[in-house]
């Protein structure tokens, strides 16, 4: 390799006068290999791994024999870099030696060796003026000196460093190159991230600000722009892409930034002059930036030229990027440059003369062309091959530096088809899966690289960060999933599962969000892999604590279900990836029935106390339950209320049928939440029967009738979609909403069915989950067309000749109501009208009847005073207290049992072949008739039986005929004569059905 070098005071740094531009060969027999000048200092690694260096002014031509030779025992040089008194050298062993200043007076230089740097090799080094980094083959990357402007990435209250720091918070980011300016740093990542962070006064960190950073910021300019390389002056900052463009900013007094222009730059600006060229190759001086063009030979210099720097020949400043290629020519320099350098006020390029010289794939690295220790095909196959007695201690060493480090796997497995990982955002992770699992298929006949990876992947977990800066820290919490697939032993898979648990859980808030939105945006089959590993593993962590109910053991298991119901939430929001069932364990469900069933049994619920604390703790993660589940857990939670009961509490409320509604008014207003504990006894004036559930169901379905109906009006009925809602605040000024809100609680508690005509949005305000454009489209389906329609027209000029603004009208009594301050005179268009619809839907469902609603919200949680509810979603949660109108007649049929009759009895067969012929609602009336409530229990058809019974009578000399059917509410009976013939049967059963409600024939 030759070298050819220009700049500061005529090159006689480098021992060049104006006439000898180029030396050719340092010696003879020893060839460069890299150079590292600042200052005046050169230091120059030779090929055969010796380095020398030069003092400040002193002539190489007429003191060569006075250069400094650089001893490091045992050690091969493999870079330098240097600072404005400080030289790093970098060994090919992965050691950093440094020293302070060059010695006067002896021959040879001893740098020290850096103590907190030997736990991995160091593969890249840089320095700035007075501070250094240091990037480790595991990722990590350490810090050290001068800390004035925050270029150490820490606060600034510590002012300088003596030893290496390592820099947390770029924890997990697989970095492919690092650099120094004068008091900044900047680190990119193998998918282009770029980070800047230290002394800002010109821009030079990118960020849009002149404020100094104490820690690393992402160039969010530059994201997806695939930046590949980077250099850094003293005040300026260059970036280089895969697609050959160049990116400069910060400090461009003497044009260093290449815009034809000396002012500087906050953000990263495209250096359009050298657009189309595919630049290779970029370095920057001080105060100047090279630029080098491959395929043409060509480089291109810009910036500071007064120490004649830009090498042509001039001793003045240049703003845009220009050729030097015809003074290089009359240097005899030949177009094959294999690295240039740009250091101080000097410029320098490392050529051959050999016409088949190729570029060094690790050009766009830094001197070294090292990275991470990251995975590929040739290392794993290198790993399986290489004998297991040869090579042991280092194939288990490179394992574990790869497998132990976050920044590592990170790196691994990238989408490179089409560059896809260069996109990695918050919804795009850039991993090749199925590179994952061909490195699966490669090793899992390997028991010693299982073993070794089992290890490094309990240790990296371990370590991981609880704040990753960005997406690319992220990816390991999907690809650890995957590689769980190596293992076999349970064992193996719980522990690192858990490990794998402790650490999402750990995130905080918005990388958790993060790391969902990832999750979310793989494909379904890899979603559904980790949901079924979540699922496996709560399933056996659940039977391990049914056996041994210790700490340890419960803690285990609420932290894998928090992962599933934080899979679940994410299944939900993305409207159902997969089904709901696959997050279900319905161990769980079968043991609340065994639970619940010895204690109705033995009546002892203390013996059983432990088991039942833990069953009623998983109501944090109802993802587990199916709704037979839920219901299970819902009643036993019921039924522990009950146990604490206080003793002679009664609940009993008679009413009257033709003052239903007033009667439980009265009764709810003198009662105490402690009655409601108790289950709920009523009573019809003038009406024989006990109630076993029957006549709770039935006043339930009156009272909510009466409750509901317009003449009351104490809710607003939208005819379009016959559903109700909440007058606006202030229309009512009484306790009717509190006390709706407590017969609605109380047909939960009870586990009856009361028909509201409520839309689903209120079931998701007292779950906390706020309602949305979806819930106005239900209320009212007219307003939610027009919504919709605004948000989904083209033209400016529609929207605008709806003459829209921020206001609303109260059909109440016909004021306007504003939806924004100033809303009157706000008009919609087409850049707010998202606002708008936002403001509307939040009005009708929150703002305008905030207070109407606080007072139901409080009643139900009185009527309803057991928290249970809460495990249900908000269909569910409809559905349980609406009840299912999802009538299947042919099901009821199937359903029905016999007792004095059997299927082919004659009377069985005409009652069928009546009921069938009845209309839709007559149909309805005999469920009303038999149950008290014209719709099914949540469950549906499926689940609910009844029961046909000879019925007796207490006078044998009457004919059968002359009797009515009749039915016990509480347990679903129905008493049928042995009717002579069908149309007896007909007759006395649409009688029945017609007039129950009126003679209490139910």
């Amino acid at each position: 390799m030759n070298c050819c070098c220009w700049g500061e005071s005529d090159c006689a740094d480098f021992g060049l006068t104006v006439k000898d531009q180029c030396f050719p060969l340092l010696y003879k027999k020893d060839t460069i290999y890299e150079i590292s000048f600042q200052n005046g200092n050169l230091v120059i690694v030779l090929r055969n791994g010796k380095a020398i260096t030069f003092e400040e002014q002193e002539s190489l031509a007429q003191q060569r024999h006075k250069a400094k030779v650089v001893a490091v025992k045992d050690e091969t040089i493999y870079t330098a870099v240097s600072g404005e008194s400080h030289v790093l050298f970098l060994t090919r062993a992965g050691k950093v030696y440094e020293f302070m200043r060059f010695p006067k007076k002896s021959k040879t230089v001893c740098p020290r060796l850096i103590p907190n740097l030997q736990a991995a090799p160091i593969i890249q080094i840089a320095c700035g003026r007075h501070h250094s980094l240091a990037l480790s083959q595991d990722g990590k990357l350490f810090s050290w000196g001068s800390n004035t402007f925050g270029q150490l990435g820490i606060t600034k209250e510590t002012a300088s460093l003596s030893s290496p720091h390592h820099l947390v918070s770029l924890e997990g980011i697989p970095l492919a190159q690092i650099s120094a300016g004068g008091a900044h740093s900047v680190a990119v990542s193998l998918s282009g991230t770029v980070f800047t962070w230290g002394r800002n006064n010109a821009g030079q960190l990118g960020l849009g600000s002149t404020e100094d950073e104490c820690s690393p910021n992402i160039v969010k300019s530059l994201e997806s722009k695939k930046t590949i390389f980077v250099s850094c002056g003293e005040e300026h900052t260059a970036i280089l892409t895969k697609d050959g463009m160049v990116f400069t900013f910060g400090a461009g007094g003497y044009g260093q930034l290449g815009h034809n222009s000396s002012r500087n730059e906050l953000k990263p600006r495209l250096v359009a002059e050298l657009l189309g060229v595919q630049v290779s190759q970029i370095a920057c001086g001080w105060y100047h930036t090279i630029a080098y063009v491959c395929t043409t030979g060509n480089l291109y210099m810009f910036g500071c030229g007064l120490q004649g720097q830009l090498g042509n020949r001039k001793r003045c400043n240049q703003l845009v990027p220009l050729t030097t290629k015809k003074y290089i020519r009359f240097c005899k320099v030949p177009n094959l440059i294999k690295r240039i350098h740009a250091g101080g006020n000097q410029s320098m390029i490392i050529y051959s003369e050999v016409e088949n010289c190729s570029i060094s794939e690790g050009q766009f690295a830094n001197s070294t062309g090292k990275r991470i220790a990251i995975l590929n095909d040739t290392t794993v196959q290198k790993w399986i091959t290489s004998p297991c007695d040869k090579k042991k201690n280092k194939r288990k060493r490179e394992i574990d530096i790869t497998f132990s480090s976050a920044s590592c796997l990170n790196g691994s497995f990238l989408e490179t088809s089409n560059d896809q990982h260069f996109k990695t955002s918050p919804v795009e992770l850039g991993v090749d899966m199925s590179a994952v699992n061909r490195f699966i298929g490669k090793v899992k006949q390997c028991p010693y690289i299982l073993n070794q990876v089992k290890k490094s992947v309990k240790k990296m977990l371990e370590s991981l960060t609880d704040s990753p800066i960005c997406a690319e820290a992220l990816r390991v919490y999907l690809i650890v999933p995957e590689l769980l697939r190596l293992l076999n032993e349970e064992y193996d898979i719980s522990l690192l599962t858990d490990l794998l648990s402790n650490a999402i859980l750990q995130l905080k808030k918005d990388k958790r969000k993060m790391f969902v939105s990832l999750l979310i945006a793989f494909p379904t089959s890899y979603f559904m892999m980790f949901v079924n590993l979540y699922q496996r593993v709560s399933k056996q962590c659940f039977e391990k604590t049914v056996d041994e109910c210790s700490e340890n053991n419960v803690n285990q298991l609420k932290m894998t279900l928090q992962i599933l119901q934080i899979l679940y939430q994410a299944n939900l929001d993305a409207g159902l990836k997969i089904q709901e069932q696959n997050f279900y364990v319905p161990e769980v469900t079968l043991a609340f029935k065994d639970l619940r069933d010895r204690c109705l049994q033995l009546r002892n619920w203390e013996e059983f106390k432990n088991p039942m604390l833990l069953l009623l703790s998983l109501k944090d993660f109802p993802c587990i339950f199916d709704m037979e589940g839920k219901l299970e857990m819902f009643e036993l939670g019921n039924a522990i209320a009950l146990q604490k009961m206080i003793p002679g509490m009664d609940n009993s409320l008679p009413v009257r049928r033709e003052n239903i509604l007033q009667d439980a008014f009265h009764f709810l207003r003198r009662s105490s939440p402690n009655n409601f504990q108790a289950p709920l006894q009523v009573s019809f004036s003038r009406e024989q029967g006990i109630d076993q559930g029957g006549l709770s169901q039935e006043f339930f379905t009156l009272v909510t009738k009466e409750l509901c109906a317009p003449e009351a009006n104490i809710f607003k009925h939208y005819e379009d979609s016959r559903l109700i809602w909440f007058h606006e605040d202030g229309y009512r000024t009484g306790d009717e909403y509190h006390l709706a809100g407590e017969i609605c609680g109380l047909a939960l508690y009870n586990r009856c069915v009361a028909d509201f005509h409520f839309p689903l949005a209120l079931y998701k305000k007292l779950l906390n989950i706020r309602p949305a454009l979806e819930d106005m489209h239900e209320l009212s389906p007219t307003e939610g067309r027009c919504l919709q329609g605004l948000l989904d027209e083209e033209y400016d000029e529609v929207i605008d000749g709806m003459m829209l603004d921020f206001t609303k009208l109260n059909t109440n009594d016909g004021s306007v109501a504003e939806l924004i301050p100033d809303g009157e005179a706000t008009p919609v268009t087409r850049h707010n009208r998202k606002q708008y619809v936002d403001a509307y839907v939040d009005y009708v469902f929150n703002s305008s009847v905030k207070k109407n609603f606080e007072d139901f919200a409080n009643g139900f949680k009185k009527g309803c005073s057991a928290d249970m509810w809460t495990i249900f979603v908000p269909v569910e949660l409809m559905a349980v207290i609406h009840g299912n109108t999802a009538y299947d007649w042919e099901q009821l049929e199937k359903n029905v049992k016999y007792r004095g009759y059997d299927v082919s009895s004659e009377v069985i067969k005409n009652f069928w072949t009546v009921f069938h012929d009845l209309s839709e609602e007559m149909k309805k009336r005999f469920l009303a008739f038999l149950t008290g409530s014209d719709r099914i229990p949540v469950g549906g058809m499926e689940k609910f039986t009844f029961t046909i019974c000879y019925k007796e009578h207490l006078d044998p000399d009457l004919h059968p005929d002359f009797f009515y059917p009749s039915a016990n509410t509480c347990t679903h009976i129905l008493s049928l004569p042995c009717y002579s013939s069908i149309e007896a049967l007909r007759i006395r059963l649409q009688h029945a059905l017609q007039f129950f409600e009126e003679f209490g024939l139910a």
